[in-house]
């Protein structure tokens, strides 16, 4: 918090932006309302394209709750809101793109300190070899964008295939489109702006502009932001973890020596008592019941279910009836006939030729 706090390291605009992670905005929503139906329209308002669709939601939290729509609107729109962000976090509403280090590094909790750096150094570079491989074989194809963008293009261009195209203005770039649903929109491809506002929003042209841009016989892919490039995920990986050194080729070191404070020192065994602060979203939407693996029944497992000792009973009275009948296993193109114990506790076993079809 103090490196984001100091103005000189870069974390204040234009170099960077304060947002906030939409998935705590609505836990803490929710614990302070304590209502399904509105933290689902704190989500709508939360993810909608245009002032308007925002504007519609926030009114309808209004109706139901006047006391949920002060606290929204306490909070400034452009830190929560898509519709007033400007295009500063193109479309990325959670903190996922940081979250995901969690699954990297999982396991690596409560490690001693010495393995925790070993598991952390040698899981990174996996990741970060995986993922300069990736890119690097799509510059060497001549892939021009990453995957993500590639196929949500090409679904645009798709979408943008039956829109009736007005055009106004060829100097300035007026036009406006129709989609197939009767809903018209107002482009201006010189400041690259579309009233659906996804344009903004995401960084690479809505499917309105690429069919203005296509009337026009211009390559709508110069629009794109850098960023989706394949030479910007290359460059983004590119870093290089080297490998260590054994121990004994380590240079000498000469400083301080630090000790652990007696304090800070586990007195007792075991895994320590975690001290996290649990809240609303530790609590999974839509949790499905536990099944039983033995008597498919909702509610209990395998280890506490009723029905177990009477399932154990009924195999092995099942096993024991199957004492003294042959089984027939196929071996080597030989029927095998496997008797079980005779009368004297001796086993037997006979290989006869299987049956042959008659013509």
């Amino acid at each position: 918090m103090a490196a984001m706090s100091d103005p000189h390291l870069g974390w204040a605009a234009p170099s960077a932006y304060h947002r906030i992670c939409m998935r705590h905005f609505a836990s803490n929503f929710m614990t302070r309302f304590k209502d399904n139906i509105l933290k689902h329209l704190v989500y709508r308002a939360a993810l909608a394209s245009t002032e308007r669709k925002f504007n519609k939601h926030m009114n309808t939290i209004g109706r139901i709750n006047p006391e949920a729509l002060q606290w929204l609107e306490a909070v400034p729109l452009q830190l929560w809101a898509l519709s007033h962000d400007g295009g500063r976090r193109y479309g990325l509403m959670t903190t996922n793109i940081s979250e995901v280090f969690n699954s990297v590094l999982k396991g690596a909790r409560s490690l001693p300190v010495t393995a925790l750096v070993q598991l952390t150094f040698f899981r990174l570079n996996g990741y970060f070899v995986t993922r300069r491989e990736l890119g690097a074989n799509r510059l060497a194809s001549d892939e021009q964008f990453t995957p993500y963008v590639d196929a949500q293009i090409q679904s645009r261009v798709v979408k943008a295939g039956p829109m009736e195209i007005v055009l106004y203005d060829h100097v300035q770039g007026l036009f406006h489109v129709k989609s197939r649903r009767g809903r018209t929109h107002r482009l201006n491809l010189h400041e690259k702006k579309c009233t659906c506002g996804k344009t903004l929003i995401y960084g690479f042209p809505c499917s309105h502009m690429i069919a203005a841009y296509q009337h026009r016989c211009v390559d709508f892919r110069l629009f794109v932001e850098s960023y989706y490039t394949t030479q910007s995920y290359y460059d983004t990986w590119a870093n290089l973890f080297h490998p260590i050194f054994n121990e004994d080729e380590w240079p000498l070191y000469d400083g301080p020596t630090i000790v652990p404070l007696d304090s800070m020192q586990r007195t007792g065994c075991g895994r320590p008592i975690s001290t996290r602060l649990h809240n609303e979203m530790d609590a999974r939407e839509g949790k499905t019941p536990i099944t039983c693996g033995l008597c498919k029944q909702m509610g209990h497992n395998r280890r506490s279910c009723k029905n177990r000792n009477q399932r154990q009973q009924g195999l092995q009275k099942k096993l024991g009836e199957g004492v003294g009948k042959p089984k027939v296993v196929a071996s080597n193109g030989l029927q095998k006939v496997k008797a079980g114990s005779s009368l004297n506790g001796s086993k037997t076993s006979t290989m006869i030729p299987p049956l042959l079809d008659k013509c």
